[in-house]
């Protein structure tokens, strides 16, 4: 697993935490791997699938055209769950599921960030004294000259 993380360079490696994953995760964690992420199922492998068919059948899920492994994961995905094998299925669903589950969290873009630090630069009391100059302050100050809102 080192080398293939070493050579795809992921950020984020999802290990499912039940059985001998649990130990994988505290073996590679304790090695120095950091970009190890504990998955936590909360329904099983069918449902799951179910529940990412949709982001998958709406092309929201990227295959590349050609690839020495996509004939043999386009058949284990199509014939899951009555397949022979459901690891690459498995895995799937978990990563669209773990995905789909980090999308639920707000996110806000650049704009109404500085929208809500110039709200709180705004309400703040001006009796109050200057805090001490930081990198932070100094760039709000420059931003606030370039997009004065």
């Amino acid at each position: 697993m080192r080398d293939q993380a070493e050579a795809f360079g992921p950020k984020t490696i999802l290990i499912e935490d039940k059985a001998s994953g649990t130990q994988l995760i505290q073996e590679l964690v304790s090695d120095g791997m950091h970009a190890i992420k504990k998955y936590e199922p909360t329904m099983d492998k069918t449902m799951r699938m179910h529940t990412v068919t949709s982001t998958i059948e709406n092309g929201f899920a990227h295959l590349p055209d050609k690839a020495a492994w996509l004939g043999e994961y386009l058949h284990e995905l199509t014939s899951f769950p009555k397949g022979k094998y459901d690891d690459q299925a498995d895995s799937t669903s978990q990563a669209l599921d773990w995905f789909k589950q980090l999308n639920t969290t707000p996110v806000y873009g650049l704009f109404e960030y500085y929208k809500r630090e110039a709200e709180k630069i705004e309400s703040e009391d001006p009796s109050k004294p200057e805090p001490p100059l930081t990198r932070g302050a100094v760039l709000r100050e420059f931003d606030r000259g370039r997009w004065p809102f």
